[in-house]
């Protein structure tokens, strides 16, 4: 198959363009840095919807997967989640290609967990109001589309956002706030990808939640991760922080995974599974 990729230089894009490549031809997009993973490189901003039309249509994927999110204020999460959203799904049915978006835990606010896909969000941010808005435009816009409802994407790469604040802070001699009572469900990257590039064969509609097989707290994350970086946590200055206090931080996002589990092949690895197959 042909299979567009939007954000392959992102945490997500870059192992999920690598392994879509080895089985399939792969145009993965970035914005600003061209660090993809696998298959062609295209410069790509979102927003653009002449821009998104004009390259969907060019290359004529047979599915796209939309990996973009934004990565600043509110201003930003309304362009790139929202509108740029918009124009992929636009772009998606003019083109009749099969569209995955990647959404997030974060649309619940928390008290009602774990959430099957047909649970209503209750979002607590403007982050998550933005995801909620953007899953609303894909169902409405592109019919052949399935949101893929995931937690926090982990690897074992210092570039990984999850990981790459904590060293930041540890190197700096700065405490790391960690969330004692925040309950999410970390997917290793490169086995959501995995899952992705299934989908795209398999094809479901709707909603899917797709996420690690074990619900953590952000504290015991935090420092599993920090150890398979060679980090002693015990002996690096980690604060523990209770999300009580943030107002916008949603107690526990967990999700219920039966549906993905009988459609993939891919099993959903917990963070201890995924570190003794990485480490392997």
């Amino acid at each position: 198959m042909r299979i567009l990729i939007t954000g392959g230089s992102g945490d997500l894009g870059r192992p999920l363009s690598r392994i879509a490549a080895s089985q399939h031809e792969v145009l993965a997009t970035f914005f600003r840095t061209s660090h993809i993973g696998g298959g062609q490189a295209a410069q790509l901003d979102i927003r653009d919807g002449d821009s998104v039309l004009q390259l969907v249509g060019v290359f004529q994927p047979d599915a796209i997967i939309h990996t973009v999110t934004a990565n600043h204020g509110p201003d930003d999460v309304g362009e790139v989640d929202v509108l740029g959203a918009s124009h992929i799904a636009d772009a998606a049915a003019r083109y009749s290609a099969y569209l995955i978006a990647l959404s997030t835990d974060m649309i619940f606010d928390g008290t009602r967990a774990p959430y099957r896909e047909d649970a209503p969000p209750a979002p607590l941010s403007a982050y998550a109001e933005a995801k909620v808005a953007m899953e609303r435009h894909i169902r409405e816009r592109c019919p052949a589309s399935l949101i893929v409802r995931t937690s926090l994407i982990y690897d074992f790469d210092r570039r990984n956002r999850q990981v790459s604040w904590m060293i930041r802070r540890i190197d700096a001699g700065q405490p790391v706030p960690l969330f004692v009572d925040e309950i999410r469900q970390p997917i290793w990257a490169q086995n959501l990808a995995k899952a992705l590039v299934e989908l795209v064969e398999v094809r479901p509609l709707g909603v899917l939640n797709v996420a690690g097989g074990e619900a953590i707290s952000r504290w015991n994350y935090g420092r599993a991760l920090l150890q398979t970086f060679g980090f002693d946590p015990d002996e690096n200055t980690l604060k523990a922080q209770a999300a009580e206090l943030a107002p916008q931080r949603p107690r526990d996002c967990s999700l219920v995974l039966d549906k993905a589990e009988r459609l993939l092949s891919t099993p959903l690895l917990s963070l201890a599974e995924a570190t003794t197959f990485h480490q392997g």
